[in-house]
């Protein structure tokens, strides 16, 4: 219970402190800053699990509002897992892939840490 250690969804390991490239044909025009936390859940805030944090920042210096994925749906998740990402109600689904080092901590370091 409140002593137990906090799991660590294995399923989440790509999203930690990751960045991900978003594309529209075939134009980079993006990236997603993703990383996990930990929470409480219901029904008795005795449930520990992870959740993601991720926040899309345009290339125009726009960042969205930072966002919340929460399993077991895990929505922003399985879209990235896809290798795409639907940021807004406008329905404009982009091509998204991870970026990898040294890019990753270059843009981590830019766009900053939740």
């Amino acid at each position: 219970m409140y002593g137990d250690p906090w799991p660590r969804e294995p399923r989440l390991d790509p999203f930690r402190d990751a960045v991900w490239e978003l594309s529209l044909d075939g134009e980079v025009v993006g990236h997603v800053l993703t990383a996990v936390g930990r929470m409480r859940s219901l029904p008795w805030f005795w449930v520990k699990q992870e959740w993601v944090w991720w926040q899309v920042h345009w290339l125009d210096g726009r960042p969205t509002n930072p966002q919340e994925d929460h399993g077991p749906g895990w929505l922003a998740v399985g879209e990235l897992e896809q290798g795409c990402l639907v940021p807004d109600l406008d329905g404009v689904r982009y091509d998204a892939r991870p970026v990898g080092e040294p890019e990753r901590t270059r843009l981590w370091e830019r766009y900053g840490a939740p």
